[in-house]
């Protein structure tokens, strides 16, 4: 006997209900995907390399010094191990909705939708904050400024010539800031005026770049006093290691009259190279 025709509900009725739990883990990583601002400016390279265990080594590069030639001589080679570091996966997060039979019957597909969508926020949310924690601790946990500053062009530009010191990329960088950090860079006529940078800011709304970096908007900073922890990093100051992506189980709980949405995912994040960011205080929290 055919599944499709010979039970009740049929794969048909499941598939148009909702209750496929594959579906439902395929539009939290899409949720999700769609919504980390932190996570996708950092270095992600590693997220799959951990299989088993709780830790994954990163091997760090150490630049060496060019020496004179001297015919003759047999060159003596550089040693490029540096200091490595790691990342230790111990974050496992979830968050669950609950629907009665009744509503099952009812509004269920409704619900569910919007619990995805929420779990997804949700799940996003806790990636982005446990980064944003990083960002004090950036080039030796020194913040620029005072807390509560207003962002302004002599800050944007401190902080870069101390990133461009240190031998940073000029590829790769962003600043990650908060809604006051938005609305201070809307004051600032460099990131405004087209001839600065691509599309019109004011006219579209939509988040442009200065001095060739994008502005991440989030409201997932790590708090001061008065501002929060706001930084200019290249994406190789921190690294996200997500050892299971997003996971959706439908959890039917049968004598109790109710089914749950459950979802969960385990993850590490780290600081990589410490040079490579700078921390600031935002204008408000």
């Amino acid at each position: 006997m055919a599944y499709n025709t010979g039970t009740d509900p049929t794969l048909a009725e499941l598939i148009t209900a909702k209750f496929i739990p594959e579906k439902y883990s395929k539009d939290i990583i899409m949720h999700v995907k769609s919504k980390l601002v932190i996570a996708d400016s950092v270095n992600t390279t590693y997220r799959d390399d951990l299989k088993k265990g709780s830790v994954v080594n990163i091997p760090l590069f150490s630049e060496g010094s060019v020496t004179e030639v001297t015919p003759g001589t047999v060159p003596t080679p550089v040693d490029g191990c540096g200091t490595p570091t790691s990342i230790t996966v111990n974050k496992w997060r979830k968050i669950a909705h609950e629907v009665s039979d009744m509503e099952e019957v009812q509004n269920e597909p409704a619900y569910f939708s919007k619990a995805a969508e929420s779990q997804a926020y949700s799940i996003a949310k806790d990636v982005d904050t446990a980064l944003g924690v990083l960002f004090s601790a950036l080039s030796s946990s020194s913040v620029y400024g005072s807390d509560g500053q207003e962002m302004s062009d002599d800050i944007l530009l401190a902080i870069i010539q101390g990133l461009d010191e240190a031998d940073v990329p000029d590829e790769g960088r962003c600043i990650v800031g908060d809604p006051s950090t938005w609305v201070d860079l809307l004051k600032i006529d460099k990131f405004v005026k087209s001839d600065y940078g691509s599309g019109k800011v004011v006219a579209t709304g939509q988040m442009g770049q200065i001095y060739g970096m994008p502005f991440k908007k989030t409201n997932n900073l790590t708090a001061a006093t008065t501002g929060n922890y706001g930084a200019i990093m290249h994406k190789d100051a921190l690294a996200l290691v997500i050892q299971r992506n997003p996971r959706t189980q439908l959890v039917p709980i049968k004598q109790e009259f109710r089914t749950l949405l459950i979802t969960d995912v385990i993850y590490g994040v780290g600081e990589i190279r410490d040079t490579f960011g700078k921390s600031f205080y935002t204008h408000k929290s």
